[in-house]
């Protein structure tokens, strides 16, 4: 073959051919390197898989053995400000402007709750967003607030949580400055700072008890009669700038979210109003659905991703999920908390208490303080034994037939729920049961889980809440408003 370099000029006629002297023939130059190479690699593998070192170097399979305590996360809680920020961009914010608009009135509930869980701030501010939108003012929507000295963020059980969490992480709607629905002449709800600019020095500001305090008893515990009378009492203000005074707690406190006949009489109205309707779980909630999806629906029934879908109302966009059965079990701090209710003579929550329930729960007028507690125990604080025979029963009512999937909203430690979970496998078929601990959340989504768990809850084919909890409750008030069947909602 000719070559490609050019010849040199006296072997232009003719080229010469070259021949190699016969004798050994000597091995190409790189196999040599790539030998070596290769035999220097497997001595170093080789004393690497050896085991330890004797100079307590690390060797290959000390590399490949997993840790036995992987380390804990050190991140510190999300702070959400993006969600801060969304929520002050919001079109009906005039940050151009010193004083309110003609159109614009404000009513913010400066005694809101503080250091309290999430299903009470969540019962509270549907609420408080109700009677705004009764009185045709913007509701001034605050964030969920464990602490507001100024901290970014708060010790709770030993661990860091942030102080203040604004509500449009878990929710949105009416109550977090979303649009009304067409045809509804209320304003949107704004934020707190903006209502803060605007009104500066020229609040009104109203003493709980002034309103209030003039209500007999039991109309004092009467959500229809606490609204009307602040009603009235906003009615004869002209200021845009209203408020509660801070310091004379909340307008619907926890005796009133605890009368099992608090919310009867205003129960149409409210369930029926834009609130509720067009209540939605967050972007952020419903992603974290979305992603554990195979926990709670089944592969054959399809449905499209909440994350995909545009938001129509409450009850289109949550509807049953056929085969799935969640149940709510508090551990923890509810251990002492149920002694405590039992002393109290308490009753199933106000949300838990609607006379079409199935089970009611009426606390015993006499007995030793050990018998009313043991009376009340397997209602709030039920053992494995007494969890496992509530749902065989419940499984062969109608409301149960052709449960496939059971989730677990718990508190409780894993090896509580392992053998829970065993239990429940060894009693009956199930073809997954799993719980709030098998969830894969990203690190904004953990600090607010409980609003996975509740969305979860509020679709179940057959819920099985705790009647003392405001987190049942509230998940319960969501069915209601969805017209979902009074037997598929249980207590334990």
């Amino acid at each position: 073959m000719a070559s490609l370099l050019p010849l040199s000029s006296r072997s232009r006629d003719r080229p010469r051919i070259f021949k190699a002297r016969p004798g050994p023939r000597a091995a190409p130059l790189q196999y040599v390197v790539f030998g070596v190479t290769v035999l220097g690699l497997l001595t170093i593998v080789a004393r690497l898989c050896s085991g330890s070192s004797k100079d307590g170097r690390k060797t290959l399979y000390d590399y490949y053995r997993p840790a036995p305590n992987p380390p804990e996360p050190t991140a510190l809680p999300p702070t959400y400000a993006l969600y801060h920020k969304d929520r002050l961009d919001l079109p009906q914010h005039h940050w151009e402007n010193a004083h309110p608009l003609p159109s614009e009135k404000f009513f913010f509930v400066a005694g809101h709750s503080r250091n309290v869980g999430w299903g009470n701030g969540m019962q509270e501010v549907l609420m408080n967003t109700y009677l705004a939108y009764r009185a045709k003012r913007s509701f001034v929507f605050a964030n969920y607030t464990w602490n507001d000295n100024g901290s970014l963020y708060s010790e709770y059980n030993g661990k860091k949580i942030p102080s203040q969490i604004p509500y449009s992480v878990m929710i949105r709607g009416p109550s977090v400055g979303d649009p009304m629905p067409a045809g509804v002449d209320a304003p949107r709800a704004v934020s707190r700072t903006y209502y803060e600019k605007v009104c500066a020095g020229q609040k009104v500001v109203i003493p709980r008890g002034e309103v209030l305090d003039s209500l007999p008893s039991p109309a004092n515990l009467n959500a229809q009669a606490i609204t009307d009378a602040w009603l009235d009492k906003l009615a004869t203000i002209d200021s845009p700038c209203v408020e509660s005074k801070k310091e004379t707690d909340q307008l619907y406190n926890y005796l009133v979210f605890g009368d099992p006949r608090a919310m009867l009489e205003i129960w149409p109205s409210f369930a029926a109003s834009p609130v509720i309707t067009h209540f939605g779980w967050s972007p952020l909630v419903e992603l974290g659905f979305d992603t554990n999806r195979e926990l709670f629906v089944s592969p054959t029934h399809l449905e499209p991703y909440l994350s995909n879908s545009p938001f129509t109302t409450n009850a289109e966009r949550y509807p049953m999920i056929p085969g799935l059965m969640v149940v709510h079990l508090r551990r923890g701090d509810y251990k002492e908390h149920c002694v405590n209710l039992a002393n109290w003579g308490s009753t199933y929550l106000a949300f838990n208490s609607f006379p079409e329930m199935l089970d009611q729960f009426v606390p015993p007028s006499s007995g030793t303080p050990a018998e009313k507690q043991e009376y009340v125990r397997p209602h709030c604080y039920p053992t494995i034994p007494e969890i496992v025979a509530r749902i065989s029963a419940l499984r062969k009512t109608r409301a149960g037939a052709g449960l496939k999937k059971l989730y677990i909203m718990s508190n409780g430690d894993r090896q509580w729920l392992q053998e829970l979970k065993t239990a429940l496998n060894r009693d009956a078929r199930w073809d997954l049961i799993t719980s709030s601990r098998d969830m894969v959340l990203n690190h904004e989504q953990k600090y607010v889980a409980q609003a996975v768990d509740m969305l979860v809850g509020q679709r179940a084919q057959l819920f099985v809440g705790n009647g003392f909890s405001t987190l049942s409750s509230n998940i319960v008030t969501m069915r209601m408003a969805n017209h979902f069947p009074s037997d598929s909602t249980r207590f334990w």
